[in-house]
C-alpha cells in the first residue's frame, strides 16, 4: 500500500526572502561585531548633563547630523566628566554640602563655608524712627552709633569688650550721654581712635563730641571763600595719629565741592572741586592723598600739602556713580585687600585695588586703574557699602528692592551665596558697618531696624 505525504513547497519568491534576511542578518551581526565599545560617540552624549544623570550603556545613537554647538557642547561635557574623574579622590564631597552657606565653588576650589547667624540683643532697642540713616563702630570696638534721618541726637552703645572677642559679640547697654543738637543730624564720624565724634548740625555747622567727657564743641562756622553752600557728609580717616587724629573732610552740597579742614586750627585747608556731585571720600594717609569721586564716574587723588589734584581717571565700567568707599586697610602698614569700591546706579560694584606707595605703576598715582572685579549681583542702584577692617569682607545693598545685599569673601573673589534667604527679613538696606574685631555687620533698613549677623568661618 503506497502512502502519499502532502508537502508544502517552497516558492522561488519565499526562496529568495529568506536568502535577503539571511544576507541582511548576516550584515547586521557583522555590524555589531565591529561596534568598540571602549569608546564614546559624541553624538550619543547628552547636550545637557545634570549631577544626578548616569550615563546609560545602552543609549540610542543619532545618526543625523547635528549642528556644531552640540557637538561642542558634547565634548565639553566629555572633558569634564574627565577631569572630575581624575580628582574625585582629592575632593571630599561631604565639605560641599548642607545647609552651611558657602562661597561659589570654582574650577580649581571647593568653596569656603560660612556659617551668618543672627545676633540678636535682648533689652535693647535697636531701632530709630524714619529709617537708619548712618551706622559706625568706632576703632577701639567700644561703641556702636545708631542714627536716624530726622533724629537730633545720635544712639550710642557701650560694646561688651570681653564678650565681643572672637566669634561673640554683645552690648553693655546705651550710653548715657550721647551727642544732640538743635537740629536734625546730616552726618557723623568717628575720630581720635573713637574718643571723639564729628557731627554735622542741619547741614551747616560742625561740632566735635567729646565721647569720654559728654562735652559737645562748637567748630567755628566754615564757610569756603567761593561759593556759600551746606554739608552733606563727613568723613574721617581711620586708624589715624595723632598729627591727622583732627582731620576731617566734608562732601558739600553744590556741585562737587570737598573740603578738606583741621578741627584744631579750625580752618579749611584744602578746597577740592571736582566735575560733579562727590559721591564719596577716602584716605590713603600711607601716600599721602585723599581719593575721592563724582558722581560722573571720575575718581581723583589730591595731595595732602599742595592741594593739587595729582591723578584723576575715569571708571569705564560705570556710567553713574551712585556710592564710594575706600577700604580702612589703605591706612595701615602692611595692608592686604585694600580696595575703592564704586557702585554704579545699575547695580555693579567695581573693585581697584590701593598700591603702597612703593608700587605704584604710574607716577602720582596709587590706585591701580584696571578694575580687579565686578561684581553685578544687584539689579537696583548701590546706596551703601561697608568694608571689613582686616579686609575679608565687603557688603553691599541698595534701598531700591527688599534683601537687596551681597556679601564679598575678598581672598577669593567670590560672593556669599545662598544668603540673604527669603527667611531674612532685612527690609529695603539703608546703612552697613562692620564691626572691627568680631566679624559682626550691623545693618540697618528703611523702616529704621538694625539687624546684627555674625560671620563664622567653617
Amino acid at each position: 500500500m503506497t502512502i502519499a505525504v502532502k508537502g508544502i513547497a517552497a516558492s522561488p519568491s519565499s526562496a529568495r526572502d529568506s536568502d535577503d534576511d539571511s544576507a541582511q542578518n548576516a550584515e547586521t551581526t557583522s555590524d555589531t561585531i565591529n561596534i568598540d565599545h571602549g569608546t564614546t560617540d559624541l553624538s550619543s552624549m547628552p547636550v545637557w548633563e545634570d549631577d544626578d544623570d548616569q550615563p546609560s550603556e545602552n543609549a540610542p545613537t543619532s545618526t543625523a547630523s547635528e549642528p556644531e554647538w552640540v557637538l561642542k557642547r558634547r565634548r565639553v561635557i566629555s572633558e569634564s566628566r574627565d577631569d572630575t574623574s581624575s580628582t574625585s579622590a582629592k575632593i571630599d564631597v561631604s565639605t560641599l554640602t548642607g545647609k552651611l552657606t558657602k562661597v561659589k565653588p570654582g574650577r580649581r576650589s571647593s568653596g569656603i563655608r560660612f556659617l551668618i547667624q543672627r545676633h540678636t540683643e535682648r533689652g535693647h532697642n535697636l531701632s530709630v524712627s524714619g529709617g537708619v540713616s548712618q551706622l559706625s563702630f568706632d576703632e577701639s570696638n567700644r561703641l556702636f552709633a545708631i542714627l536716624g534721618r530726622r533724629d537730633k541726637s545720635i544712639r550710642l552703645f557701650e560694646i561688651d569688650r570681653h564678650r565681643s572677642e572672637g566669634h561673640h559679640f554683645g552690648l553693655k547697654g546705651e550710653s548715657k550721654s550721647s551727642p544732640s543738637c538743635s537740629r536734625p543730624i546730616s552726618s557723623f564720624a568717628f575720630a581720635d581712635g573713637g574718643r571723639s565724634i564729628f557731627l554735622i548740625d542741619g547741614q551747616k555747622s560742625v561740632l566735635r563730641y567729646d565721647c569720654q567727657h559728654g562735652v559737645s564743641t562748637r567748630i567755628a562756622t566754615i564757610n569756603s571763600p567761593r561759593t556759600a553752600y551746606g554739608y552733606r557728609r563727613i568723613y574721617t580717616p581711620s586708624f589715624s595719629d595723632d598729627q591727622n587724629g583732627s582731620m576731617f573732610a566734608l562732601c558739600c552740597t553744590d556741585r562737587g565741592g570737598v573740603l578738606l579742614c583741621d578741627s584744631r586750627s579750625s580752618a579749611i585747608m584744602h578746597h577740592f572741586q571736582m566735575n560733579a556731585t562727590a559721591v564719596g571720600i577716602g584716605f590713603h594717609l600711607r601716600a599721602g592723598v585723599v581719593i575721592t569721586a563724582d558722581s560722573d564716574a571720575n575718581i581723583y587723588e589730591w595731595d595732602l600739602v599742595s592741594g593739587r589734584c595729582v591723578h584723576k581717571f575715569r571708571d569705564e565700567h560705570s556710567l553713574r556713580l551712585s556710592c564710594f568707599e575706600s577700604s580702612p586697610m589703605s591706612n595701615t602698614d602692611f595692608s592686604r585687600n585694600a580696595y575703592i569700591s564704586c557702585g554704579s546706579r545699575m547695580g555693579f560694584l567695581n573693585l581697584y585695588p590701593i598700591m603702597p606707595p612703593s608700587d605704584a605703576t604710574l607716577p602720582g598715582s596709587h590706585i591701580q586703574q584696571d578694575v580687579v572685579k565686578t561684581y553685578g549681583n544687584l539689579s537696583t542702584g548701590i546706596t551703601a557699602i561697608a568694608h571689613e577692617s582686616n579686609g575679608r569682607f565687603i557688603a553691599y545693598g541698595s534701598e531700591h528692592k527688599r534683601n537687596a545685599l551681597r556679601i564679598i569673601h575678598n581672598p577669593s573673589g567670590q560672593v556669599v551665596s545662598n544668603w540673604p534667604i527669603e527667611s531674612v527679613n532685612l527690609g529695603r538696606v539703608t546703612a552697613l558697618s562692620f564691626c572691627a574685631r568680631s566679624s559682626t555687620l550691623a545693618v540697618g533698613n528703611r523702616m529704621g531696624k538694625v539687624q546684627l549677623f555674625r560671620i563664622l568661618t567653617t
